[in-house]
């Protein structure tokens, strides 16, 4: 049985980003539970226990719905007081321009955090290619050979063709050609891609930005379709994360009058192929889901997962 924590900061305020020390709380908190100890340090390193470790962010809509700024920067706070150097966190993304145009700022250097996409100079993919079941790519240098660990970094979005965009969709950033796997809902190519050898031994930590959830129109920006939640979903298994990603989605699309993904043509079928691989559980039931509120005080309590 996998386990996922959804915690959440429940605020009357709506539409309104979180700041670097709320994400820093809900990290700090998540990972804690998760790890099952109640040190901070410890528990970063149950999951990132040394090396240089990446954040893969999601930057496709700029400053509009990207992986925030904010919520990067707490983790790399997190990983600083765990004993890891600010050198050695790597904020990475397909490219320095998706990067920047989503509010991050770019350093390749030898000092300090680092920020780069693939296509930075000395970087580019694998000369080889990597291979599991349809899918046969170039993967990005950054996961070969930069990092020796990788948090998995999205934002909870419906998507127009795989319906779901969360952990497992978010690897096709780290690919030279994700405009192949596109088919069939994505199915099973997502699955697949996180099935490449250096995704899925590098890959250790999934934790999906749900502070506003777009539940309809993505992967794209559509305004009028985000839901304030105000949480994050961790989970050590990405298929198991999309899994209580996606009853998410589903009840704000219900909420808000929308049919179901599958009554669209868009079901999102890669998860159970995911489930098929070994990547992880995509069976509700079979998840260990524990959902915890923090109010504007601090106070944590035992939530649900549906508002």
């Amino acid at each position: 049985m996998s386990r996922v924590i959804v915690v959440k900061y429940i605020t009357d305020k709506k539409r309104c980003p979180l700041s670097q020390d709320k994400y820093k709380l809900l990290l700090s908190t998540g990972l804690k539970t998760l790890a099952g100890n109640n040190q901070l340090s410890a528990a970063v390193k149950t999951f990132l226990p040394r090396g240089v470790v990446g954040f893969k962010t999601n930057c496709l809509v700029r400053k509009l719905n990207s992986t925030p700024v904010a919520l990067a920067a707490a983790f790399g706070d997190l990983l600083v007081e765990s004993g890891f150097n600010d050198n050695d966190i790597v904020v990475w993304e397909r490219t320095n321009r998706e990067l920047e145009q989503a509010g991050y700022k770019l350093n390749a250097s030898s000092f300090g955090r680092r920020c780069l996409g693939t296509d930075t100079n000395g970087l580019g993919y694998s000369d080889s290619f990597y291979s599991s079941g349809q899918a046969n790519s170039l993967v990005s240098r950054i996961l070969t050979d930069l990092v020796d660990h990788n948090v998995n970094l999205p934002v909870l979005k419906d998507h127009s063709i795989a319906g779901l965009s969360g952990c497992l969709k978010n690897m096709f950033g780290a690919i030279n050609n994700p405009n192949k796997y596109h088919d069939f809902n994505c199915d099973p190519f997502a699955a697949d891609i996180s099935s490449l050898a250096p995704i899925k031994t590098k890959n250790r930590l999934g934790v999906i930005d749900a502070v506003r959830i777009q539940y309809h129109g993505g992967p794209g920006y559509a305004g009028s379709y985000l839901a304030d939640y105000g949480g994050l979903i961790i989970s050590a298994d990405p298929v198991a994360a999309d899994r209580v990603g996606l009853e998410l989605v589903e009840h704000f699309r219900a909420k808000n009058g929308l049919p179901p993904l599958a009554d669209t043509g868009r079901p999102v079928k890669y998860l159970d192929s995911a489930a098929e691989r070994g990547l992880g559980v995509a069976d509700l039931n079979n998840i260990d889901l524990k959902v915890i509120d923090i109010d504007t005080d601090g106070t944590a309590t035992d939530g649900k997962l549906l508002p």
